[in-house]
């Protein structure tokens, strides 16, 4: 995978340099199609965007974890 491979807002991936097995074929929203065999079947702009906290599990811990962790994160630069 790769950072140019995305299609979001974020333009990366945590994923990236990493193989993976197997990809979406198929993309649904709210039971609709969006997404298949790699063709996209509605509009651009014809989701709607729902603001919300990441909630409790999305507040810093305060604690390196090993993706994070410069020491144990296999020569992945942070930035």
């Amino acid at each position: 995978m790769s950072d140019a491979m995305m299609h979001d807002r974020a333009g990366y991936t945590p994923f990236a340099g990493r193989k993976v097995l197997g990809w979406p074929t198929t993309v649904l929203s709210r039971g609709r199609v969006i997404v298949a065999d790699g063709k996209r079947s509605v509009e651009a702009g014809t989701g709607r965007f729902l603001p919300r906290t990441g909630g409790e599990a999305a507040k810093p811990t305060g604690r390196l974890m090993p993706d994070m962790d410069p020491e144990r994160n296999f020569g992945a630069t942070l930035l």
